[in-house]
């Protein structure tokens, strides 16, 4: 009698389920059929409203226990031989990993988490309300991700999912409030909140480019509602009550590289501290900081400079007698032209 290893019927429940999730959201849905296992499953075709958004992307399907861990209540499966055709197929690739016990599926981009963890050998990523991939979530959360959409989750649910301690469903709620609530007093003072309590570490770079739109600077662009002045003096009093420490968090969040410059990070910090009303102490207090690291230091006598001009080369000399070759390069230039703007 022949035998039909559970293994397939899984694997075939996990393609049926996201099959009737893309297909009863007016999507299409092509299955690759294949005689050898390249890493690609199916191909998804978006339509809204009945018209195609000239969009696809490819997907590997996984299905089972084994995918899923309910303890860390996190999705893995291995990368094997795919990680180059994966990380040079045309398309975008996502994975989406089906847990028949819940009956749901966790989504992740797979050439994000290639190109975030270059040595891995398996893709693993956390199951969340953020990574939902059910027929409720499919229009309003996995379809905005993936075409770079603010996703549609209403104002209540995106303040629970921004007061979570899950970091994707924190950052998917605060993205969703910063983008259409703006105006709403209590976006501010979770993000604020949670920049002060998170480490470095923990605080993607967007969020300090969110917090510059209240001082705004010359690469400030609004996609949906722009704060209004009630809301913007709100938040320069939140601003002004910044100590060193808040400072120095800032001035860690400043990319080694690309340093402040026109477009990064380092800008939205700049203007952050530039628009203090105690800046020019509180950027002193850092420079004289011995223990803080000799980048934050630097980038605070940059700041200063940007803003004090001659005022800041003691400072800057003070920087170059502890070793600091890049305050002496800033001392000579400023010495010279008595000012120092690097956005020009």
């Amino acid at each position: 009698m022949p035998t039909y290893k559970r293994s397939a019927v899984t694997s075939k429940g996990g393609i049926n389920f996201v099959r009737s999730v893309v297909e009863d959201a007016g999507s299409l849905f092509i299955k690759i059929e294949q005689e050898n296992d390249l890493g690609i499953d199916a191909l998804f075709e978006f339509i809204r409203d009945e018209r195609p958004l000239n969009k696809q992307i490819a997907v590997q399907i996984k299905s089972g226990a084994s995918y899923y861990n309910a303890e860390t209540e996190a999705c893995a499966f291995p990368i094997g031989g795919h990680r180059s055709y994966w990380s040079s197929h045309p398309l975008p690739v996502f994975g989406i990993v089906y847990v028949p016990s819940r009956k749901a599926a966790y989504w992740v981009n797979i050439k994000h988490c290639l190109k975030a963890n270059v040595d891995a050998a398996t893709i693993r990523f956390p199951a969340t309300q953020a990574n939902l991939f059910t027929a409720g979530t499919f229009t309003t959360l996995f379809v905005p991700a993936v075409l770079g959409e603010v996703p549609q989750v209403t104002y209540c649910d995106a303040l629970g999912l921004a007061n979570s301690q899950r970091p994707s469903e924190m950052y998917l709620g605060l993205l969703v409030l910063f983008r259409r609530y703006p105006n709403d007093h209590a976006v501010w003072d979770r993000l604020i909140s949670l920049f002060r309590s998170l480490p470095v570490s923990d605080i993607p770079p967007i969020w300090i480019d969110w917090l510059a739109h209240i001082p705004g600077h010359g690469d400030i662009f609004y996609h949906d509602q722009a704060p209004n002045e009630d809301i913007k003096a709100y938040v320069r009093d939140k601003f002004a009550r910044f100590e060193c420490a808040e400072i120095v968090k800032l001035l860690e969040m400043i990319d080694p590289e690309s340093q402040i410059g026109r477009g990064t990070v380092g800008q939205s910090v700049e203007a952050i501290i530039s628009s203090l009303p105690r800046a020019e102490k509180l950027l002193r207090q850092v420079i004289s900081a011995t223990r803080a690291p000799m980048a934050v230091r630097e980038s605070a006598a940059l700041i200063l400079a940007m803003n004090k001009g001659s005022a800041a080369e003691s400072e800057l000399q003070s920087l170059h007698n502890a070793g600091s070759w890049y305050a002496g390069e800033v001392f000579a230039y400023v010495k010279e032209h008595g000012s120092i703007n690097p956005y020009a």
